[in-house]
């Protein structure tokens, strides 16, 4: 990916400050550049982008029925199009894209942005180079066009682990962020649970049944190995990477009761940081890896925890409710997802680090559980069932506005990890 060729300081859209509405902008079909035959990648590549950016209530992309211009057609630099014909359908930002497909598969793109009011260039850039599918290419131009009007990194290129049931077994995957491209990680036919997305995108961690007891595993992606790295009598779940991506912070019940324990990439422990009656499982770290939240029932029923990462400075977070679970940690330090129980059933809840300010982010029919942020901590990934077609994986933003489903219902879906940006 190439650094950008044009940035203008003026940044459109505000994203805290965002309407209902969404800032509309229009993203016409992509032209074929330098010869390119290949129509159909450029048209695939043009549906990712459009799909990525309908999904965060920041934009309001137009339909492109409404266009008076044929994007394939026209030119991608000043002076090769007509503002008044963007001008006209209300659109006050235009994102243009050319596509260069090579003999070899080689793709590039060429991303321009602009503000339709002003008539101006905001930001151009390329992207990509060498050999890409249509779907990566399109999520690193969304993420293009997200930074332009924003001014903050887009998401796009990020993946999320998560955990499928096929014919009653439960395997491990990787999704794009809308949903698709799915990646396996296990095919053993077992019980595969609590995926954890390494800090960098290259490896996840998981417990699997597959030989009898609930043990963790460590898969490096990219045709790497699979290493079981704690084998443990009872449970070894749980695993949460330290931002630095050398330790896990683990639950083991090795010696009869569930209690968390920091081992390195090879399993072994470094640490023990529990000690207590109750339960003590869910492990997230704070960003600067000093502080960890989990899940006790030290007191009698399930509540969030924190302490230091030696174990020490523990203090209760969550007082309301009688069933607190699944915390995770935002990427800016602030502030901590959860599932709580309420009325039966579970819902999304936030909660600032040090105890103050707790917010319901959902209120809906059936289960919303397991929270997981997104690289800029402005989105949330979760399970759901209120659709009644089983669980599902939903994004929504971190104060619950616009949840938008974004796996198919075929199959349910559970336990979701939003990893890294991807080429950060």
């Amino acid at each position: 990916v190439q650094a950008p060729v044009a940035r203008a300081d003026k940044i459109l859209v505000q994203i805290d400050g965002v309407s209902d509405a969404g800032f509309p902008v229009a993203i016409p079909d992509f032209a074929p550049l330098d010869g390119t035959q290949d129509l159909q990648f450029g048209s695939d590549a043009h549906q990712v982008v459009l799909g990525d950016l309908r999904m965060v209530p920041v934009f309001q992309v137009m339909d492109p029925k409404a266009y008076v211009e044929d994007g394939r057609r026209a030119g991608i630099r000043e002076g090769e199009f007509n503002f008044e014909d963007w001008r006209v359908i209300g659109a006050l930002g235009l994102a243009k894209c050319g596509i260069r497909v090579g003999p070899g598969g080689e793709a590039q793109a060429e991303v321009r942005v602009y503000d339709v009011e002003a008539g101006s260039l905001i930001a151009a850039k390329l992207v990509g180079g060498g050999k890409a599918s249509a779907r990566a290419l399109g999520h690193k131009v969304a993420d293009v066009i997200y930074e332009a009007f924003t001014g903050e990194k887009g998401i796009f290129s990020s993946r999320i682990a998560a955990v499928t049931t096929v014919k009653g077994n439960k395997e491990v995957v990787l999704l794009d962020v809308d949903g698709g491209n799915l990646t396996p990680i296990t095919k053993n036919g077992a019980i595969n649970i609590s995926p954890a997305v390494s800090p960098d995108g290259g490896a996840v961690a998981y417990t699997s049944f597959k030989d009898g007891n609930p043990d963790l595993f460590l898969t490096e992606l990219g045709a790497g190995p699979t290493v079981k790295i704690s084998s443990r009598q009872g449970i070894n779940t749980g695993a949460a990477w330290s931002p630095d991506g050398s330790t896990l912070a683990v639950t083991l019940s090795k010696d009869g009761d569930s209690e968390i324990y920091l081992l390195n990439r090879r399993g072994e422990i470094q640490q023990r940081l529990t000690r207590s009656w109750g339960i003590d499982v869910s492990p997230t770290w704070s960003p600067d890896g000093q502080r960890i939240a989990f899940v006790s029932a030290r007191e009698g029923t399930p509540q969030i925890f924190v302490m230091d990462r030696s174990g020490g400075n523990l203090r209760r977070l969550t007082f309301a409710g009688n069933h607190n679970v699944s915390p995770a940690w935002s990427p800016d330090g602030k502030k901590i997802a959860f599932a709580g129980r309420d009325e039966g059933r579970f819902d999304l809840f936030v909660i600032d680090a040090d105890g103050a300010n707790l917010r319901r982010l959902t209120q809906a029919p059936g289960d919303d559980e397991d929270p997981s942020w997104s690289p800029d901590g402005r989105y949330i990934v979760f399970s759901s069932d209120r659709e009644g077609r089983g669980k599902q994986l939903y994004v929504t933003t971190w104060d619950g506005r616009n949840p938008v489903r974004i796996t198919d219902g075929r199959g349910t879906y559970t336990n979701p990890d939003w990893g890294p940006r991807l080429g950060d």
